[in-house]
């Protein structure tokens, strides 16, 4: 038997022998397959996995930049409230050091007519972002205005930027010193989804109380009135130089955050909105306390609108 069995391998080992080439071929052209699979497939996940984590990189910086509000940074706090506790006490001693600046009978008279109804600035609180430079803040104030003779608090926004001085102290950089930069960036930050939200908020706070309080509503619409009778005068004066639907026209500034409208009305849609110290192009100021203006948006596109006319002052 086992003769035979040598026999019959012997006349055909070259058969037994191809076969097993065969199969040995199969085995290692299969796994030749699986490794160039598995190689193909740890490529394409490492070039994903990249992508994946050069977005988020990018995510990251772009968050950096465009960070969330920052309510009652205490350093921040400080300086806020002195400045305005200051404002409200014409102490022109601490505004001087928290500005760093000399005011002159200009500035002092500026200072003396803000706010002229105004007994106090309560309940300040402060929301902040960083601004251009390390250490730098663009910041916007809540405050509760005591208006004389007016029992219900009046809630306000005023934006503030901040920036440290060669020793590293916060000061407080006025509107008129504003670089170009920094009066970009600052209208930048204004388009933030945060900061239009916080704007409206305090709007619709506003709006709210006057409906409950009619000496306050009187008072709000008594400054858009007498804004108006301003402008008028202004006009009558001025007849001589030019004509009266330009005298009180040019750039202008938000004195506090306002909204942009496309029409003359409070219900019409809302455009945009700006912060106190935005420069605005005044086209024309309607007898109803409407003023129609023209300013560049974040992408620097003209954006025309309406705005109430009371809070725009002139420049600087």
């Amino acid at each position: 038997m086992l003769d035979d069995i040598r026999e019959w391998i012997s006349d055909n080992l070259r058969y037994i022998l191809l076969g097993l080439a065969i199969i040995l071929l199969i085995i290692i052209a299969f796994f030749a397959v699986r490794l160039v699979s598995h190689i193909g497939s740890s490529g394409s996940k490492n070039k994903v996995q990249q992508e994946t984590e050069a977005q988020t990189e990018q995510n990251t910086e772009a968050d950096a930049v465009i960070e969330s509000l920052v309510k009652d940074q205490e350093d921040v706090l400080a300086i806020a409230t002195s400045y305005w506790t200051a404002i409200g006490s014409q102490d022109f001693d601490t505004l001087e050091t928290l500005c760093g600046k000399t005011f002159d009978e200009d500035a002092r008279a500026t200072v003396e007519a803000m706010d002229v109804a105004v007994e106090s600035y309560d309940e300040i609180m402060t929301y902040s972002k960083s601004g251009l430079t390390e250490g730098s803040y663009v910041v916007y104030v809540y405050m509760e205005l005591k208006l004389t003779g007016i029992e219900t608090e009046a809630p306000t926004l005023r934006q503030m930027y901040l920036q440290p001085n060669e020793d590293g102290d916060l000061l407080v950089v006025q509107t008129e010193d504003y670089t170009s930069e920094i009066s970009a960036y600052v209208q930048e930050r204004q388009t933030d989804s945060d900061v239009q939200a916080l704007i409206q908020d305090v709007s619709d706070t506003l709006e709210e109380r006057c409906d409950a309080d009619d000496d306050l509503k009187n008072y709000i619409e008594s400054r858009t009135t007498s804004s108006s009778s301003s402008n008028d005068t202004e006009e009558e004066g001025d007849s001589d130089e030019s004509d009266s639907s330009d005298a009180s026209t040019g750039t202008m500034q938000t004195n506090t955050g306002v909204n942009v409208r496309s029409e003359a009305s409070a219900d019409s849609t809302l455009l945009g909105t700006l912060v106190a110290g935005s420069q605005v192009e005044v086209l024309e100021n309607l007898e109803d306390g409407w003023s129609r203006i023209t300013y560049l948006d974040s992408n620097g596109s003209t954006v025309e609108g309406y705005v109430m006319t009371q809070y725009l002052s002139a420049a600087g």
